[in-house]
């Protein structure tokens, strides 16, 4: 800074001392500080992974859910059908009884011809139990044993298949909620590795970088034993 003396009108000079440096950085926050930002990286990269195979899996796991109700209603349309035609059969069979006890043999032959194959089937081991003469005989020919309802082993395989995709779509479920709890361990990751080099105190910047450490390697085993979509 200079003055000006009135006495001598000279300009004088005077030198200021310049102001004093930043006092170096600490060792310790000088190794944090690279640690803490590869750190940072990789758990970018984890989070992004863990991200994606919770959205996958739940993607995954809508499928199955689809593809079980739509099961479920192929199930019900097939009983619904079987049961129409059950409902057919029988009544053709009625008819025909009908034509027998009123002695009508024509009538009863025009019904027992257009049988369809595993009606008439059943019917003829029906027959053969001798009904009118048997009383051990089956009571008609739709019991279980001789006659099977259309479209019933099909809902039967049908529903069957919708449980496990049910199943699945659970486990899907669970596979997708246990990598986005891992994002949530990534992001404490990023919290503590992000505020380990603000700390004044050594002892604070090292705990608060040795637990990010810590906390990414458990995510990262953990993420490890998942497996993928």
């Amino acid at each position: 800074m200079s003055h000006f003396t009135p006495t001598t009108g000279a300009l004088n000079l005077t030198s200021v001392t310049p102001m004093a440096e930043n006092p170096a950085q600490s060792p310790s926050k000088k190794w944090i500080e690279p640690v803490v930002a590869v750190l940072m990286a990789l758990t970018t990269i984890c989070t992004a992974w863990c991200s994606y195979e919770s959205a996958t899996w739940t993607r995954q796991s809508n499928r199955l859910m689809n593809e079980s109700n739509a099961l479920e209603q192929r199930a019900a349309l097939l009983e619904v059908q079987g049961n129409q035609a059950l409902i057919v059969h029988t009544a053709m069979f009625m008819e025909l009884l009908a034509a027998q006890y009123a002695g009508n043999e024509q009538l009863a032959s025009f019904y027992a011809e257009r049988f369809p194959p595993d009606v008439k089937k059943a019917y003829e081991a029906w027959l053969a139990q001798k009904p009118f003469e048997n009383r051990a005989a089956d009571a008609h020919p739709f019991v279980p044993n001789l006659y099977q309802v259309r479209g019933a082993a099909e809902a039967t395989a049908a529903r069957a298949d919708a449980v496990r995709r049910v199943d699945e779509a659970r486990e899907a479920g669970n596979r997708s909620g246990q990598y986005l709890a891992n994002t949530v361990l990534f992001a404490m990751v990023l919290f503590f590795a992000g505020t380990a080099g603000k700390f004044d105190q050594p002892r604070v910047r090292l705990f608060a970088a040795a637990f990010g450490v810590a906390l990414f390697v458990f995510a990262v085993v953990r993420m490890l034993l998942m497996p993928a979509a």
